[in-house]
């Protein structure tokens, strides 16, 4: 019988910093790290997951009692997690490096920049998965999160870095990157949890949602936990005389993901940013008041349209984003015009023509995996009168969810292969109706290219 040449194994790894109880929160063990070993083998990351027990629980360990039945703010809790990304909000930064200690891959606001990809380009399964099994038919997330936040629930969800998400197996051995390791660093309760938003629909079809807040504005302390946490993955290990006919020294390439943060606050604002980066492909960006921000009143992870006057538990006016530039070096780039969206007039419709390249900057014209939902993700589309063929207001599980996915951004490159930023400045300018006294955080995500070198002395991260 002829020998395989490689041979599939599941490998389920524990965190190398495992306390006594298993348990990992923003106040206690905010940090965990995973070391794959650098055996003779070639992971595949394509089947990397996040391997948890999640569960909310009060001052007094006990678990919330959320019945979003009805738009009640006087239920006895009221809480739950984003209705955009789920449990994984409550991870801040992802780190790579190799097990010789060379950096890969920093992602900071980690949970902000899934938010931002993740309903555009997650596929259905992954996506539903992370909201605890939720049910995909269900238009409003937020209220099937908060049922299933009444007990723990187990979650299993892939870390979607730019190199975790590689579709090319990596060599872990002393002949390719001599191990990796994962440091997973949680982010605070306030960012994480929130209240559950229950959406209203009246007789004219207009859409609106009311929080219910009652969990996080009372004295009840909720706080989550991540327990019996584990990583999985598939890992290829190659028969011996494979493995000593594999060079000891190549290179790979893959996609890695840089974030900044800035602040937006002018109705006419340019916002210069030096990446430095040599191959960059696409930029996407996601906005959310300032005051939005580590409130345990809103959602930390919403993908929010421009507005003045927001408050800490309010949402503000919405305005209008009438234009936007994108520019290499001070000259437009990719398109040499200005995309505009003013003549559509009405603040709550589609502007087409500024997000369909934001949503391409994050598939890169690859609508295989894509969930966007016109219910759900077409910005306004459905919040204006008269759109549900069904003229009479509907239970909150049947009602769409009027928060749509609000996310800017462009393609560079088709081929993937980046445009070079290194001595050119990336700027984006928008025209909008702020009034300079609403200051937004503004998320930038850049996916570059990187080739990595690997050797018997080590590895090189070369651009």
């Amino acid at each position: 019988m002829q020998k395989r040449a490689f041979t599939k194994q599941k490998v389920i790894i524990s965190p190398q910093n495992n306390n006594s109880d298993s348990t990992f929160s923003a106040t206690s063990f905010p940090q965990i790290q995973f070391v794959l070993s650098g055996f003779p083998g070639m992971a595949d990351f394509k089947t990397l997951r996040l391997n948890y027990t999640y569960e909310i629980v009060n001052s007094g360990d006990l678990p919330p009692v959320n019945t979003p039945a009805v738009a009640d703010a006087n239920n006895r809790n009221g809480i739950a997690n984003s209705n955009r990304v789920g449990t994984a909000s409550a991870i801040s930064q992802v780190n790579v490096s190799t097990g010789n200690g060379r950096n890969i891959e920093t992602i900071n606001n980690f949970n902000r920049y899934l938010a931002t990809i993740a309903p555009q380009q997650m596929n259905q399964f992954d996506f539903i998965n992370t909201f605890q099994g939720n049910d995909p038919t269900m238009s409003t997330k937020s209220v099937g999160g908060a049922r299933q936040l009444n007990v723990p629930v187990q979650v299993s969800t892939p870390i979607r870095t730019g190199f975790l998400s590689n579709s090319t197996p990596v060599n872990l051995s002393q002949k390719g990157i001599h191990g990796c390791i994962i440091n997973i660093l949680l982010d605070m309760n306030q960012n994480v949890i929130g209240p559950y938003f229950i959406p209203v629909q009246d007789d004219s079809a207009t859409n609106s949602l009311t929080p219910v807040t009652a969990g996080v504005v009372g004295t009840e302390n909720f706080k989550y936990k991540l327990k019996n946490v584990f990583l999985s993955y598939d890992v290829y290990v190659p028969s011996d005389e494979v493995y000593s006919s594999m060079p000891s020294s190549g290179q790979m390439t893959f996609n890695t993901i840089n974030s900044m943060q800035s602040t937006l606050l002018s109705n006419d604002q340019t916002l210069t940013l030096r990446t430095g980066i040599k191959n960059l492909i696409s930029v996407t960006h996601s906005l959310i008041a300032s005051v939005h921000t580590n409130n345990l009143v809103q959602d930390g992870m919403a993908l929010e349209r421009l507005t003045v006057n927001p408050q800490a538990d309010t949402s503000g006016t919405a305005v209008p984003l009438n234009t936007a530039q994108y520019f290499k070096g001070g000259s437009l780039f990719p398109y040499n015009s200005v995309l505009d969206s003013s003549a559509q007039a009405l603040v709550d419709n589609p502007q087409s023509q500024i997000i369909q390249p934001a949503v391409d900057s994050v598939t890169l014209y690859d609508s295989d995996d894509t969930i966007v939902n016109p219910m759900t993700s077409t910005q306004g589309l459905n919040t204006s009168q008269g759109f549900s063929a069904q003229q009479k207001a509907l239970p909150p599980t049947q009602t769409p969810d009027p928060n749509s996915n609000f996310v800017l951004g462009v393609p560079f490159d088709l081929s993937q292969q980046g445009v070079n930023f290194s001595k050119d400045d990336y700027a984006i300018r928008l025209q909008s109706g702020l009034n300079g006294l609403t200051p937004f955080q503004f998320g930038s995500y850049f996916r570059c290219r990187n080739v990595l070198q690997y050797s018997p002395n080590g590895v090189e991260v070369l651009e």
